[in-house]
């Protein structure tokens, strides 16, 4: 591997969260160091110390700091599918109001103790920190300062490549570099290119209860229509102002507001059903 001399190095360590699934995984392994390598990025796995060594320029570190990062969380909820591990997982909220998980460790210390429905224990988190976790108030309470924090498991139906998260509902920003950005993008041009100024950005939505929805839905009709063309799939781009696709997020389409505020070609509802 051939270096930069004009690129400022530097060397970053991670913690490896699951490293009994990666050293399960060697080819998830080997395919996460020849994404380093191809970035020129030398990365060394210290399982022995649960480490991750990365090596290289900050800005391609960072993207292999996004790519380590959800390489674990795939291999995790793989193995959860696979019912290999418990789909538990423990949260706390970090100064930064972003939703952080758990060691491994603590989680299975914290889950151990939440299941003896006693109101509260005191454990080392992986700060070496002597807390209180408070199960009533879900807290977890060090001196004066305090964390609030949650317990998610995870679906089986949660598609393979979102983010793990404790919330319901949560939007996530997609990185312009990434194959499910680009294929949105793509898809979008196809129709609607030429008619709008600039691509801004592109959220992934995560709602759980309305990915149910539709997977049943879906089934429905691959069983119906049959798997060409993935059961009759299309896309809908659907103009609508912040207000409202707040709503649309949280609740789903409302068939009712239909043509409320105007149509370019004619009455349509949100989902065609064909019949």
């Amino acid at each position: 591997m051939q270096y930069d001399n004009c690129v400022d190095y530097i060397e970053k360590i991670y913690t490896l969260q699951y490293d009994v699934l990666l050293k399960d995984n060697q080819s998830a392994v080997n395919e996460y160091i020849d994404f380093c390598s191809n970035r020129q990025i030398l990365s060394i796995f210290d399982f022995n110390n649960k480490q991750l060594h990365l090596f290289g320029s900050s800005i391609s570190t960072k993207e292999a700091e996004k790519r380590f990062f959800d390489l674990q969380n795939e291999l995790l909820i793989e193995n959860i599918k696979s019912r290999k591990i418990d789909g538990i997982l423990w949260w706390y909220e970090a100064w930064d109001a972003t939703w952080q998980q758990y060691s491994v460790k603590v989680t299975s210390d914290i889950e151990y103790h939440y299941k003896t429905n006693i109101s509260s224990v005191t454990l080392l988190n992986e700060l070496g920190e002597q807390v209180k976790i408070d199960f009533r108030k879900l807290e977890e309470i060090y001196g004066t300062r305090i964390k609030r924090i949650r317990r998610s498991k995870i679906d089986e139906l949660q598609p393979i490549y979102w983010k793990l998260t404790p919330l319901n509902i949560e939007r996530f920003l997609l990185d312009p570099e990434s194959n499910e950005y680009i294929y949105i993008k793509d898809n979008f041009d196809t129709k609607m290119k030429g008619h709008y100024t600039r691509f801004i950005t592109i959220e992934r939505i995560q709602n759980m209860r309305l990915f149910k929805q539709f997977s049943i839905l879906h089934e429905e009709y691959l069983t119906k229509y049959g798997k060409i063309d993935n059961g009759t799939m299309r896309f809908l781009y659907h103009g609508c102002p912040e207000s409202a696709s707040t709503k649309i997020i949280e609740r789903g389409f409302n068939r009712s507001y239909c043509g409320v505020n105007g149509k370019f070609y004619l009455s349509i509802e949100y989902i065609d059903y064909n019949e």
